[in-house]
């Protein structure tokens, strides 16, 4: 079981861009092979204090999203992505039983950071695509394909310890930049938001490590390839970051909704406008595309608005929809993790804190997502979030285990 625990982790992060749905086999095979777990093993698992805090968390937001939808008579459909949630419970369970091999996972998220670059860099330049999206759309692909650099970014100090120091830091080097840069030629820009913090981060974890000099080339790389980019013309990376700049500059002093910042705004403006008297229980989906379209209609709100399923902000679009249990069910969703992770970064074992640093900026990097994007309302969204927190969560664990036996 340990084999295919660690084939299924790896699949997970090593084709998740690469292959239409890519992440759903690695998670598939986490899910099946739980059900053979629980089978065999009838709790209780050995569960810690938080073990189950988050396993709360993940079935808390299931509920409150349940809930919601039987309330608002929400289709079918609606209830396919917070049952993710409540599966990535039992693979938590398989994990923590079965942990994977760390090798696995690490080579996993290097070879989908580059496998990510490499279909990014190849649609853009030989495809003639303005804004790769892979499979799935640009905003989404932006938004993984930076998850992953990210990681590798955190994998870079694992590799320092490694009898092949010199392989696993080339590859882990090599997925963080294709990722970040395959990230960077979608022109999301949205997804660019949580890097800056996400650096920082870094940099004050490894401050005063033996490894700092290694890592802070690691940093420094990075830094001269996004400078590369943004003097290259062909990336887009420049002329993305000042259109942004100017349209929302147009919106504020205009009020013209038909660019895509400006959209967002409108978006946003709009959601705020039907909050009154829907607080408590939301509008349900169905209901905030019926109130936006109303709003167009008399004329309060502009045409472009209409289309989009979602307000291009996580924490609105759950206040919309949901109401403030909505709300606050996202906020646990993603804070409960976050703290979790964070209080191990300064554990005394240095592999407890890679993952550590890789789960706290897994977390960063979605917060800022939901700035201007509702990533949840998307399956690759929901099933990146849920099994890679779980994924990490059972790595770190396992390694504190090992730490103190």
């Amino acid at each position: 079981m340990l084999v295919f625990t660690s084939v299924a982790v790896f699949l997970f992060s090593a084709i998740a861009l690469v292959v239409a749905s890519g992440f759903s086999l690695g998670a598939g095979m986490l899910v099946l092979g739980s059900m053979a777990l629980l089978a065999r093993r009838p709790a209780p698992f050995g569960l810690e204090r938080q073990d189950g805090f988050l396993i709360a968390v993940l079935a808390i937001y299931f509920a409150v999203s349940i809930a919601s939808n039987l309330i608002h008579a929400a289709p079918t459909r609606e209830y396919d992505a917070p049952l993710r949630f409540l599966l990535a419970i039992p693979a938590l369970l398989l994990l923590l039983a079965y942990p994977p091999r760390p090798t696995a996972f690490w080579s996993g998220l290097a070879l989908g950071g580059i496998g990510a670059g490499l279909f990014s860099t190849w649609q853009f330049f030989v495809g003639g695509e303005m804004r790769p999206g892979g499979t799935t759309n640009p905003i989404q692909y932006g938004n993984i394909s930076m998850v992953l650099g990210v990681l590798c970014l955190c994998g870079l100090s694992w590799a320092q310890r490694q009898p092949h120091r010199s392989f696993w830091t080339c590859i882990l080097g090599a997925g963080m930049l294709a990722g970040l840069a395959g990230s960077l030629l979608t022109g999301s820009r949205g997804s660019w938001l949580g890097l800056p913090v996400c650096l920082i981060i870094f940099l004050m974890h490894h401050a005063g490590t033996a490894s700092r000099r290694l890592l802070r080339g690691g940093v420094i790389a990075f830094c001269v390839a996004l400078a590369m980019l943004w003097m290259v013309p062909q990336s887009g990376l420049k002329a993305r970051t000042q259109l942004a700049v100017t349209e929302a500059g147009d919106y504020m002093a205009h009020g013209n909704a038909d660019s895509s910042v400006g959209a967002r705004l409108e978006m946003w403006r709009a959601g705020v406008a039907m909050l009154p008297g829907h607080w408590l229980l939301g509008w349900g989906k169905q209901g905030m595309l019926d109130g936006k379209a109303e709003l167009v209609r008399q004329g309060a709100a502009a045409p472009s608005i209409e289309e989009h399923t979602h307000l291009h902000n996580e924490y609105l679009d759950a206040l919309v929809k949901h109401g403030l249990p909505g709300l606050l069910a996202v906020l646990a969703l993603y804070l409960a993790p976050l703290r979790l992770f964070a209080r191990h970064l300064r554990h005394p074992d240095n592999a407890v804190r890679d993952y550590a640093l890789a789960g706290t900026l897994l977390v960063v990097s979605y917060l800022a997502f939901g700035l201007t994007q509702a990533f949840l309302t998307h399956n690759n969204g929901v099933m990146i979030f849920a099994f890679m927190t779980v994924i990490l969560w059972a790595n770190l664990r396992t390694r504190m285990r090992l730490a103190v036996a």
